[in-house]
């Protein structure tokens, strides 16, 4: 070769391996970083904690067909200071599905629980000049909102009737799990209005939750008597819960709230939530209440040490009832900051976590939330196929879901509150006449001495 050439191609030939070395790299960079738009990973997602309604009590929907002047494409109020949702009239409901539905083809989110929201943060007058939309805008009260389970519901009753001829847009209700969440905590009578939610909107609900416990600012914020895990009303609510196999989501912080991340607390709400896991058992219950416990017990400025060691204390004891969702804070406050932690915890537990994206008011962010939880996976393990990486991003939560909707039907086929035909996604479904035990587990003196030893 002449010595004319060698010198440009010696010189090509190290451009281009410098060029494939910096491609790796950004490639590398990309697959490192949680927040990169692109599809890195065939990982099959299951979002195990949704909530389909605000704090406003309003949500996103379907309007790309224009049906509501005004509103934008995801029923967004236009040219509002705040982000707010027109309200939908009866027999629209459906729309917050379909939005959602697309909002999940889109984020690779296959099957979610979805929620409404328990609480509503009042517009005070104190503070006129800003609407709040979320519960920490403001230092307002949070109220209960009763009514929201009724939003849920009637989205899937609204849709059954939309799509009552279309079979393909009807087994589309296989991929969610509506959970009934509208109810005081602490009454002993909580039990009784989701009975009446059950009745009402018959086979829609598969589940109980988020159920507000322990949860910083938000339970400072709201008035009365505040819920704690091992509450009578909780034990009573979610000893039914286990009657009819229905999980519980609960969310139940390990620690209160510090003044900063240096302020480290001793996890002493803990033993309240065990109390509650344990009184779930028979013979309290026919059957093993489930429980999901919100966010690992860690919100905003819940600072503890030896978290990991904690829950893996927690599932060695409750392995199989008690699984942790790692959605919301704690991922990036605790997760991300200890990956070689959390990654053999995981695999120690493979069945006992899942993935949530907490949205609220809409999917409109299910993708990011996904995203972000691709370090965790890779971790893990780099095989997509990899049972302990696909268990974490979603086969845990359709196996639980999954289980005990088979043994609901059981139960409900028994019963002949169902037939053979009935569809596959059908929730719980009472007889008209069932109504839970009055005196059962209130907390009341099994044995008066003023009754026995009355004159």
């Amino acid at each position: 070769m002449p010595r004319t050439l060698r010198v440009p191609i010696l010189l090509l030939t190290i451009i281009c391996v410098l060029g494939c070395v910096s491609q790796q790299a950004i490639l590398a960079e990309k697959k490192a970083r949680p927040d990169s738009g692109e599809v890195l990973c065939s990982d099959r997602f299951a979002d195990s904690h949704s909530h389909l309604i605000d704090f406003l009590q309003n949500s996103a929907f379907d309007n790309s067909d224009g049906r509501f002047e005004g509103v934008g494409k995801r029923g967004e109020i236009q040219d509002s200071s705040s982000k707010r949702y027109l309200a939908l009239p009866y027999g629209e409901q459906w729309r917050r599905l379909t939005l959602f539905l697309k909002d999940m083809e889109e984020a690779g989110v296959e099957h979610a629980m979805v929620s409404g929201m328990p609480f509503l943060k009042k517009w005070s007058a104190n503070e006129p000049f800003a609407r709040p939309r979320y519960y920490l805008d403001s230092s307002s009260r949070m109220v209960r909102a009763r009514d929201t389970d009724y939003l849920i519901g009637t989205a899937v009753m609204d849709y059954r009737r939309e799509f009552a001829n279309n079979e393909e847009e009807l087994r589309k209700l296989e991929r969610i799990f509506p959970f009934v969440c509208g109810f005081d905590g602490t009454d002993l009578g909580a039990v009784d209005l989701v009975i009446k939610r059950v009745k009402e909107f018959p086979g829609v609900w598969h589940g109980i939750g988020e159920v507000m416990s322990r949860h910083d600012d938000l339970t400072n914020l709201t008035t009365g008597e505040r819920p704690r895990g091992d509450h009578p009303a909780l034990k009573r609510l979610s000893c039914f819960a286990g009657d009819f196999l229905l999980p519980v989501s609960i969310h139940h912080n390990i620690a209160p709230i510090s003044r900063s991340v240096k302020e480290v607390k001793e996890p002493v709400y803990l033993d309240e939530l065990v109390e509650l896991f344990e009184y779930c058992r028979p013979p309290n219950t026919q059957h093993e209440t489930k429980f999901i416990w919100c966010h690992a017990g860690i919100s905003r400025r819940v600072v503890v040490d030896n978290l990991p060691h904690w829950l893996d204390a927690v599932l060695s004891r409750f392995e199989g009832q008690v699984y942790i969702d790692l959605s919301w804070v704690v991922y990036e406050d605790y997760i991300l900051k200890d990956l070689d932690s959390w990654a053999p915890l995981v695999r120690k537990h493979p069945t006992s976590f899942m993935l949530g994206s907490d949205v609220v008011g809409g999917g409109e962010n299910l993708a990011s939330e996904f995203r972000r939880y691709r370090p965790l996976l890779d971790r893990i393990s780099e095989d997509p196929n990899d049972e302990v990486r696909q268990g974490l991003a979603g086969d845990n939560f359709v196996r639980l879901m999954t289980d005990l909707g088979k043994q609901r039907r059981a139960k409900m086929a028994a019963e002949k509150l169902i037939s053979a035909d009935t569809p596959q996604w059908t929730g719980l479904i009472l007889k008209p006449e069932y109504e839970y035990d009055e005196k059962a587990h209130t907390g009341a003196r099994a044995r008066s001495f003023l009754q026995g030893n009355r004159p």
